[in-house]
């Protein structure tokens, strides 16, 4: 069957976006059979060259060979493998390049929800299983396009009105069916009071246009009945509005604008606006100070130190106007990006915390719509994190160092690995590695070395023969013994047992 699924390959060199990606929406019932993912565009390159994958989903910024310099080889060897470019919001120029080198569509980087990746897939791929349309798609950004226009325009047989824009307050849930289910309950409560309307979905919210004037004692049955069948809290904006009056994307300032005033929280839930709130789109505060601060943290392992960073970040985010929802999970990500580094460099991975029951900690950024909900989230994973991580790197120099260093001199005879030292002792190899080269000047394997040819200049000068002591002291032959002793001594075992 897999020979039937369109063979996709992740490459982004961020392990929680990957992990986010892969968890995103379900792959295999889609009809796509995910390949190993690739963290850099050199690794990329190799598996495409070697099993020319049919879609790429490809971070531009990659290290080693980036997304760019990646397209132009493929369209050089004429690969016929497809890609979707993962896009920050601030690199569109390097996007429009993508597209001129053959990329087919892009996604947002940060809050991409799994209705628009479903989308962006559906929208590239013919049926599941079959092939790439040719010449017939239309692509996820131009259906964006669309979309928007179609809310811009959805009023135009009521030129006066009420739009009502409801923004859900989700943790756990399937965000479009509920939505749905919302439209569904809105369309018989407003047909039950006799009033035409219009309503539009768009990205997690939705829109409803009323000719007739909507109360805000209508919103509250009808609140009521929503909360019947959904559980989730939500917010409801009511805004009066005149087409000729409007501006451009008024409509879709508007859904922004509950959906800010939502993510922060206040008030009752019912949201009276005259004219869309200002979104604040660039940080007013030094991220990078708070990045610095955090890798200290880290660094140092002090768990006061990191959580008074984060009293004071989510604190400077709450004091401001409206600061972009989307912002601020951008800089939970990067900051994620952070501790998962610091996992790597111990050895270990972000898979092993879990928070509220998952370990797919990017999926759970994207998807929280609450600041509050932010705040609790990040504190339980710090404190997770904290747990999983840092008894591992308290750890003195001094006492790590004297516990290999005794772990070496009482296994001299053996045949000595540093897999097998780091196992015994209680940490990853990688962290051993790199602190015992830290503390000695040399790697682990070249010290034992050393360590044993010390020790056999002891045995050789009390007489024993140089086969002897290859074997006493777990050579696997003296042959190989004795290069490494002349390597070391610069003669021979057997010049030196001799005296020469």
């Amino acid at each position: 069957m897999d020979n039937l699924k369109i063979r996709t390959m992740i490459v982004e060199d961020e392990l929680l976006a990957r992990a986010g990606l892969r968890s995103l929406i379900d792959w295999e019932k889609m009809g796509f059979l995910l390949l190993e993912d690739a963290k850099d565009g050199e690794e990329a390159l190799e598996r495409v060259r070697q099993y020319q994958p049919d879609l790429l989903l490809l971070d531009i910024n990659i290290p080693v060979i980036s997304g760019l310099e990646l397209l132009k080889i493929i369209k050089e060897e004429h690969i016929p493998t497809k890609a979707v470019i993962i896009s920050c919001y601030d690199d569109f120029d390097t996007v429009k390049m993508a597209m001129k080198l053959g990329a087919v569509d892009y996604v947002r980087k940060f809050g991409l929800t799994k209705e628009e990746l479903t989308n962006t897939l559906a929208n590239i791929v013919g049926t599941p299983g079959i092939r790439f349309l040719e010449g017939e798609t239309k692509s996820a950004a131009q259906t964006r396009r669309d979309m928007k226009k179609s809310i811009q325009e959805a009023p135009e047989s009521f030129e006066k009105g009420y739009c009502l824009c409801f923004c859900m307050l989700w943790k756990h849930t399937d965000e479009m069916v509920d939505l749905k289910i919302i439209e569904t309950i809105c369309g018989q409560f407003y047909h039950g009071m006799g009033k035409e309307i219009v309503t539009k979905i768009y990205e997690g919210k939705m829109l409803l246009f009323s000719k007739a004037e909507v109360t805000v004692g209508e919103l509250e049955a009808l609140r009521k009945q929503i909360r019947h069948f959904i559980d989730a809290e939500f917010y409801v904006s009511i805004t009066a509005y005149d087409t000729a009056d409007i501006p451009e994307m008024y409509f879709l300032k508007l859904l922004n604008s509950i959906e800010v005033i939502a993510f922060y929280g206040g008030g009752e839930g019912i949201v009276s606006l005259e004219n869309p709130v200002e979104v604040m789109t660039s940080y007013p505060f030094d991220v990078n100070q708070y990045y610095k601060e955090i890798d200290r943290a880290l660094a140092t392992t002090s768990q006061k130190d990191m959580f008074f960073i984060l009293d004071r970040l989510f604190k400077e985010i709450e004091g401001c106007v409206f600061l972009s929802v989307n912002l601020v999970k951008k800089l939970m990500i990067e900051l994620l990006s952070r501790f998962s580094d610091r996992a790597s460099h111990l050895g270990g991975t972000m898979e092993e915390v879990t928070v509220f029951g998952s370990y797919k900690h990017y999926q759970s950024i994207v998807h929280i719509t609450s600041f509050k909900d932010m705040e609790e989230w990040f504190y339980q994973f710090v404190q997770e994190y904290v747990n999983a991580f840092f008894s591992r790197q308290k750890r003195s120099e001094s006492e790590l160092i004297e516990q290999v260093l005794d772990y070496i001199d009482t296994n001299l005879t053996s045949v000595l690995q540093l897999g097998e030292a780091a196992r015994r002792i209680g940490v990853s190899e990688p962290y051993l590695s790199s602190y015992f080269k830290k503390n000695m000047g040399e790697n682990f394997i070249p010290y034992v070395n050393r360590r044993k040819v010390e020790e056999a200049k002891k045995m050789l000068k009390e007489g024993k023969l140089v086969y002897q002591v290859s074997d006493i002291l777990g050579f696997e032959n003296s042959t190989y013994f004795s290069k490494l002793f002349k390597k070391i001594e610069g003669v021979t075992p057997e010049q030196y047992r001799k005296g020469n």
